[in-house]
């Protein structure tokens, strides 16, 4: 097993032992942060009150014992906020999956889930999808980045889950984007393993 593994399967397992009820009160302290840091940037980026409620935020549905974003996400409605999240998809059966996101109505979310929330490491056909309706967004679109990780550091380094496919995506956004981690203090480590083209987030939302 290398560092990377080893590191990853022991922050996982500490990360699944936090209880339901602090996992709740932990990811909702997280996401009044991020809330209060986004009003702080916004204030300081001069932004209107009209371009204010056109912001599109990216993030991602929780699964397992991942920081439980939702309340982030309903806030961002109630702001007039368009929301995107991520869906595995590939051209053909054969071929590679890869990230894309999809703007997804709060509605979505409670009612009437797509098969790609409930399942998103799973890949679909990019034909499938677009007979449904579905159409992969620009990255360049995004003005506000939520990004998972695995464990992470005090120097910002972040490890995620081995796929690659957060390595792809942060170099799509534009450089005025709000990019932050979200994770729990348990996911804390010394020193995040890392290779020559990691790179730090800009901040990371932990409690």
């Amino acid at each position: 097993m290398t560092l990377k593994q080893d590191t990853r399967a022991s922050v996982l397992a500490r990360r699944k032992a936090i209880p339901d009820a602090e996992r709740k009160e932990k990811s909702l302290l997280i996401c009044e942060r991020f809330l209060a840091e986004i009003d702080l940037w916004l204030a300081s980026c001069e932004h209107s009150e009209a371009s204010a409620k056109q912001l599109r935020i990216a993030a991602y549905e929780p699964m397992s014992s991942e920081v439980d974003v939702h309340p982030l996400l309903f806030a961002a409605y109630e702001r007039g906020w368009e929301v995107f999240l991520p869906c595995m998809a590939k051209d053909t059966s054969d071929a590679s999956a890869r990230m894309v996101f999809f703007p997804i109505e709060q509605n979505h979310l409670t009612e009437q889930r797509p098969a790609f929330l409930d399942h998103p490491a799973r890949p679909y056909l990019f034909g499938d999808l677009h007979a449904q309706g579905w159409r992969e967004a620009d990255e360049q679109l995004f003005d506000i980045a939520v990004i998972p990780l695995v464990a992470f550091d005090s120097g910002l380094m972040r490890l995620g889950y081995g796929g690659g496919n957060y390595d792809r995506f942060l170099p799509k956004l534009r450089d005025d984007c709000f990019v932050a981690g979200v994770a729990f203090e348990e996911q804390r480590v010394d020193r995040v393993p890392t290779e020559p083209h990691d790179l730090p987030l800009p901040r990371i939302f932990s409690a």
